[in-house]
């Protein structure tokens, strides 16, 4: 839901004002809601599991599979930091938005990641 709602939300501002960076609806919460989803959905999948007992080896398994899709859901997070950082970046509004708005995770206060450069995929 998260991600067709995001995209829904994005979708209709562009439209508006295809110039201006989205700030309205989900992106009010995090600059990347569409990659919230993302990583909610897996989390989900990975709770799920608890339950199945699986071995070890599974769970490295588990593991490895979901620090991976957290690992490109934030490098995605970085690429659109850099380009709407790019294309926004002189904007007083858009430098406020950036400062108040988590990148990914709600209430984690990360608001840039686009310094590291261990995240490009």
């Amino acid at each position: 839901m998260l991600e067709s709602i995001s995209d829904a939300q994005k979708s209709a501002a562009k439209k508006k004002n295809p110039k201006r960076f989205v700030d309205t609806g989900l992106y009010r919460i995090v600059r990347c809601p569409n990659y919230l989803g993302e990583v909610t959905i897996w989390t989900g999948a990975l709770l799920s599991a608890i339950g199945a007992g699986l071995n070890w080896r599974q769970w490295l398994i588990v593991g490895i599979g979901y620090a991976g899709i957290v690992f490109v859901m934030f490098s995605g997070a970085r690429r659109l930091e850099l380009r709407q950082n790019a294309a926004y970046g002189n904007d007083p509004e858009y430098q406020a938005y950036v400062k108040k708005t988590p990148i990914l995770i709600p209430f984690l206060p990360i608001y840039s990641v686009a310094k590291y450069e261990w995240l490009k995929a």
